[in-house]
């Protein structure tokens, strides 16, 4: 009975990270192949060729909860962008620091009212301010504390232009950002979400309003960090998007159609009773990641409505963010978006394997049960496995060894073909992401690959022991953000007030 229960849990296993390979690959191979004929086929996006139609406006929500060290880099850079109309919302959500200060000291804001009845509830706004500038138009809102999603929620409803985009207050973006992420929507009307792909902050500087690298990191957790957004992030959310099953657009810069997002309820807080979020889920709801459950809810809502949707993914660095530097921080964080995406699982399960959703029911909310929210449980039972068959003698050294040498050799190939794209694009493309690089030279380049072979036999098991807390604590019902602080970005010019 024993040998039949582990004859069965082998062929699962083995059926299981078959098909998580088979997908990976599947993944690497449209990466590659997009990413190159997006380089043949353009060298920069011009303004002539957003001629299509014309320039249409983006507001960009900053929601700001104590971010002190943070949000006057953030501003400044915002105005800096190279995109003829927008405006910058800033949300101060509650701060018990000198958020608010620090954003009214760059000019003589004056005061504007807050639009009243709206289908979207928040907290209570205090005040709001504006300041025209030669660049862009700066709006402070000033509300009680509701969350993240109760921020964005204000911005969202304060917002003018046809395009919402959303970013971290410690997010510093390429000046061509916007250029890049509207140019999807202006080719093809059936877009309505857009993101690019992130890159890590930490140890960079700002240099007379240009990011630079100083060095390469030597906190070796920012390292693993880097590894991981170039090897797992930017891979699988290429191939995903290109297989309509992307559903995770990172909240640090995400582009949205306003008019579908309003149309299907804005971001998910206690405080929304939109109808839309009323009819798919009987009430108000909450979620620590409401970047990931409002795609999903987006996407829903357009099929449901029958309206045509695209979610469109830009494989290249146009925006910086800034990564945890402790362990500690780390942990909680990784918790958290792990807890998240099972909530957002959770509150979309009626569409699971339905037909009517196509590839968001039938592709991608399943891949990201079974191989995502999942795939910690299978990794822990694989090793469990492992160390069964060792202890009753039915495990081979010899093709252990060679399964770690192909995982070693795997890694290192992934990652050497990735990073030579990366470093190709950015060295003909934008003079920005090249200074950005962590790899000038064959040195980095090299530290860079060794990292990438040691985080899958060190970082890689903190990861997923950090996944199983999620999945334990979204068990739990914990509710905790967890929001680590914020280093900030040294900055060798002093800030200057707008003028």
């Amino acid at each position: 009975m024993g040998l039949l229960i582990l004859q069965i849990a082998e062929n699962v296993l083995i059926l299981y990270f078959t098909l998580y390979l088979v997908l990976d690959v599947l993944f690497f191979g449209i990466f590659i192949v997009d990413f190159l004929r997006n380089v043949s086929r353009k060298k920069r996006v011009s303004p002539a060729k957003m001629d299509l139609k014309p320039i249409e406006g983006v507001s960009i929500l900053v929601p700001a909860f104590n971010e002190e060290t943070t949000i006057g880099n953030c501003i400044q850079m915002l105005r800096q962008l190279d995109y003829p109309v927008y405006e910058v919302i800033v949300i101060n959500d509650g701060s018990t620091d000198e958020t608010l200060n620090r954003v009214l000291s760059l000019g003589n804001f004056n005061p504007i009212p807050f639009p009243g009845d709206h289908a979207i509830d928040v907290r209570p706004v205090q005040k709001v301010y504006e300041l025209q500038t030669n660049g862009c138009t700066i709006r402070v809102i000033d509300k009680q504390n509701g969350g993240k999603a109760d921020a964005l929620n204000a911005g969202l409803r304060l917002a003018r232009f046809p395009y919402v985009c959303t970013i971290d207050a410690d997010s510093i973006l390429d000046r061509r950002a916007l250029w890049e992420v509207v140019e999807p929507f202006q080719e093809n009307p059936e877009v309505v979400i857009t993101g690019g792909e992130l890159a890590v902050l930490n140890d960079t500087r700002i240099v007379n309003g240009e990011l630079q690298t100083a060095r390469f990191p030597r906190n070796p957790l920012v390292v693993f960090q880097i590894v991981e957004y170039i090897k797992s992030f930017m891979i699988s959310r290429t191939g995903l998007g290109k297989l309509r099953g992307l559903l995770i657009m990172s909240g640090a810069f995400t582009v949205f159609r306003k008019n579908v997002l309003l149309a299907a309820g804005g971001f998910l807080s206690p405080y929304n009773r939109h109808p839309v979020i009323r009819k798919y889920f009987g009430k108000p709801g909450y979620t620590v990641c409401e970047d990931l459950e409002v795609v999903v809810r987006v996407k829903r809502y357009a099929r449901d409505a029958g309206l045509p949707e695209r979610t469109v993914f830009l494989p290249h660095p146009v925006c910086w963010t800034e990564v945890p530097e402790k362990i500690s921080q780390l942990s909680r964080q990784r918790e958290r978006w792990h807890r998240g995406l099972g909530e957002a699982l959770f509150y979309h399960k009626a569409i699971l394997f339905d037909p009517h959703y196509g590839a968001l029911g039938l592709f991608a909310l399943p891949y990201y049960l079974f191989f995502e929210w999942l795939s910690p449980i299978a990794k822990l039972s694989a090793l469990t496995f492992l160390l069964i068959m060792l202890m009753v003698n039915m495990l081979h050294g010899l093709w252990l060894l060679m399964l770690l040498l192909t995982i070693t050799f795997g890694a290192a190939l992934l990652m050497g073909v990735t990073t030579v794209i990366v470093e190709f694009w950015s060295s003909r493309h934008s003079p920005v992401n090249r200074q950005a690089l962590r790899y000038k030279g064959m040195r980095d380049w090299l530290r860079l690959l060794g990292y990438s072979i040691l985080s899958d036999f060190s970082y890689a098991f903190l990861r997923v022991f950090w996944q199983l807390n999620g999945v334990r604590n979204f068990f739990r019902g914990y509710r905790s953000w967890n929001k680590f602080a914020r280093q900030g970005v040294e900055n060798v010019v002093a800030e200057e007030k707008v003028q």
